[in-house]
């Protein structure tokens, strides 16, 4: 489905109902938004680790402007902000009362950006394999961060210095997830990241601009402070590419935060600890309320 929000046209999906019977009784669900990483991929990926709290919550998948089945606006317009402000003009178009937002890598800063901007629409975060910065964040017991150094081989560290070093194209991209994207997992779920990507788009341009223009300026630290929503911080023990230092500071950070490190994960740990992921997941909604007063 497509809303029509900011100038721009919002993919959204929907799987699951609003509603659920107990015992004779109809009782509202409580609502997912989910907000894939990359950026410059769709949430497609998001599906099967997602999908499994369809019968707990209703879950609405999107695809952040310039992403997926969502429309090409100019790329300028393609801001963290401006994609936490589509969400909420989406939120408010649905009529979605107070939905927790799950943002995953790089879809947790628009989801932080969400909290900060719109904090009385949201009632609570879920923060998967995410960061305050892309900036090196400082461990407060000095444990080494996972290092992809530590585990892949030389032509995956070449692919991954070609991509990080802004060559960024449909060759380098597709070379770099096939050399890099095992390693974006715990090795014993190394076939992972392929079979998530199948199930998303890449979106070149998008993800140049990503790295190029948004990355180098995301720093939401110092105001991490100031949200008092139930924020929940997952994170994978092999994760480099957010590792779990970044989700800690997060949740040591914010007003009301928990953190979860999920053991056996790397960067897609809703997917590689599956039932661990539902159970936590599970436990957050039913025990998290936004303060009364928001």
């Amino acid at each position: 489905m497509l809303a029509a929000i900011n100038g721009t046209e919002i993919y959204f999906d929907i799987e699951g109902s609003g509603l659920k019977e107990v015992e004779g009784r109809l009782y509202e669900k409580p609502t997912i938004i989910g907000l894939h990483g990359g950026l410059g991929f769709d949430h497609g990926y998001l599906r099967e680790g997602l999908g499994r709290l369809s019968e707990t919550a209703q879950i609405i998948y999107v695809d952040l402007r310039g992403h997926g089945r969502s429309g090409r606006p100019d790329l300028n317009t393609a801001t963290l902000e401006q994609m936490a402000d589509d969400v909420a003009e989406l939120i408010k178009m649905l009529g979605i009362r107070k939905p927790h937002v799950f943002g995953h890598s790089a879809g947790g800063f628009v989801a932080l950006h969400l909290a900060l901007r719109h904090p009385k629409l949201v009632g609570g975060a879920i923060l998967s394999g995410s960061s305050p910065t892309v900036a090196p964040i400082q461990s407060a017991t000095d444990e080494p961060a996972p290092s992809l150094a530590d585990r892949a081989p030389p032509t995956a560290l070449k692919a991954a210095a070609r991509v990080f070093g802004g060559d960024i194209s449909t060759e380098s991209v597709a070379n770099y997830f096939e050399e890099v994207g095992p390693y974006y997992a715990a090795a014993e779920n190394g076939d992972l990241t392929a079979q998530l990507m199948r199930l998303t788009s890449t979106n070149i341009e998008m993800m140049r601009f990503f790295m190029s223009k948004l990355a180098p300026g995301y720093d939401v630290t110092s105001r991490l402070h100031s949200i008092v929503l139930p924020v929940l911080v997952l994170v994978g023990a092999y994760d480099w590419v957010c590792p779990p230092r970044a989700g800690r500071a997060i949740a040591n950070a914010v007003q009301n935060g928990r953190l979860v490190e999920f053991d056996k994960s790397g960067h897609f740990l809703f997917s590689e600890e599956p039932a661990k992921f539902v159970a936590v997941v599970e436990d957050f909604l039913a025990n998290s309320a936004a303060p009364s007063w928001y």
